[in-house]
């Protein structure tokens, strides 16, 4: 049997963008960070997100048809910190620049990526739910840098090139 806490530990040494996964319920905006999101199949378009059935955002994701995923820049720290949060600063979006995108969804500003999926299958996976969702619209700014989270905190991602890293001798 694997120790919960070693399984948590070792668990975060993998690295992963942070997306802010927002949906709206009986008119209350719920929004919650996320680091369990993947493309699932190109045809057709899916994507999964992972959510603990014990938040507040799962009862509302688990009940809405649409939900928006946005993908943080390295810019966007204190969002990710935000919508992590338990407190009810993480229910209030009007001091956060955003939009609705085509299909309704809340979708941020300055976001690497937006997009909105409606929800086509949710399956119990332990203590979370993993919803399965069709991409409905997205966008992507190529310009911007992924804010990373590992081991517990949030990184810049950056390239060999851009460390000066590629070019240094190889051992032999």
């Amino acid at each position: 049997m694997i120790d919960t806490a070693a399984f948590k530990k070792t668990m975060r040494q993998l690295a992963s963008g942070v997306f802010v996964i927002t949906t709206q319920l009986e008119g209350r905006a719920h929004a919650t960070t996320a680091t369990a999101v993947l493309p699932l199949s190109a045809e057709p378009p899916l994507l999964l997100v992972c959510m603990h059935r014990e938040s507040d955002t799962h009862r509302a994701l688990s009940r809405a048809a649409r939900f928006g995923v946005n993908m943080l820049s390295s810019s966007q720290v204190a969002l990710s910190r935000r919508f992590a949060s338990k407190t009810h600063e993480r229910y209030r979006f009007e001091d956060v620049p955003g939009f609705h995108g085509p299909h309704h969804c809340v979708l941020f500003h300055d976001c690497m990526v937006h997009i909105e999926v409606e929800t086509e299958s949710m399956t119990a996976g332990g203590d979370h739910t993993i919803f399965i969702g069709r991409v409905l619209w997205l966008q992507a700014d190529a310009r911007l840098a992924p804010l990373v989270y590992h081991r517990g905190d949030h990184h810049v991602l950056q390239s060999f090139e851009a460390l000066d890293l590629a070019k240094a001798p190889q051992a032999g």
